[in-house]
């Protein structure tokens, strides 16, 4: 596998970055030959997928690390990775940014709520003080090895403290080392605009399809300032409706046969595996 440029010298490019999200090899093989230039790899759909558990706080470093892994080991594509609020106070933050560089992480997201955390776009959310966020993207900053890795603060204040206290906090991460910073589900197309606008280093945008923020195009955020949309569980949505459909398939008629030009071929699945690879080494 070729290796691709890393996030930071991709961000050089004045063309919004798209991160698809992927949580295993499979989805990870799937959009690498797809052709995206970043992935996202999320706590939604880690703890959805690998524990059947909800976003909660109930996923670990070492889980999420060996999430990576699995991501990590089979492309070459960068990966930005969700580490909620980092696992704890500095020698968390320390630990996880030593863990996720060694799993090969591109970026890491840090986020400002009270632990445990909730989905961002959960209610009932709370966030610590800011002096204490800020010490912890400090840490991270001095901890980080690879200068090429980017650290990203996520801030969850919209929500009970609203809009001018979100950016307020993004700004005060960015002078304190942080790369990119992310408000999270802001609820109209103007508040978006404004992040953009107002914060002082490079915003993310979160395209969760479901949640609380308007679905705008990859384009749209663009011309708006974004310079990356991550796209961070979409592949939950899907697969959550598609399973549950062909389930009800088979129980209704016992067989899956009415789903099989929806299916994969068992060709086309090993070579994406890269099984004819691994027989040419045999």
């Amino acid at each position: 596998m070729s290796e691709a440029p890393n996030l930071r010298e991709r961000l050089q490019d004045p063309r919004i970055l798209v991160a698809m999200g992927v949580h295993d090899g499979l989805t990870a093989r799937i959009a690498q030959q797809l052709g995206f230039e970043a992935f996202y790899h999320g706590g939604y759909a880690a703890a959805a997928h690998h524990h059947g558990l909800p976003d909660i706080g109930m996923v670990g470093l070492e889980e999420m690390v060996e999430s990576v892994r699995r991501v990590t080991n089979v492309s070459t594509t960068p990966v930005i990775v969700d580490c909620d609020t980092a696992y704890g106070a500095i020698p968390g933050v320390k630990r996880t940014v030593h863990e996720m560089e060694r799993a090969g992480a591109g970026a890491i997201q840090i986020e400002d709520q009270v632990f445990p955390k909730k989905c961002g776009h959960m209610e009932g959310k709370q966030v610590i003080a800011v002096d204490e966020m800020v010490l912890k993207i400090r840490a991270a900053v001095a901890t980080r090895h690879d200068p090429s890795m980017l650290i990203i603060a996520r801030t969850d204040a919209l929500q009970p403290l609203g809009l001018d206290e979100a950016i307020d906090r993004c700004n005060a991460y960015a002078e304190a080392g942080a790369d990119l910073a992310f408000v999270d589900a802001p609820g109209s197309r103007e508040q978006l605009a404004e992040i953009a606008r107002r914060v002082d280093v490079p915003s993310v945008a979160n395209m969760s399809e479901t949640g609380k923020t308007p679905a705008l195009t990859a384009d749209e955020l663009q011309e708006m300032g974004y310079r990356v949309v991550i796209f961070p569980a979409t592949q939950t949505w899907v697969f959550a409706r598609a399973y549950e459909e062909v389930c009800r398939e088979l129980l209704r008629t016992g067989t899956t046969a009415g789903y099989a030009d929806r299916f994969a071929s068992f060709d086309d699945v090993n070579a994406l595996l890269g099984l004819e690879e691994l027989q040419r080494v045999e």
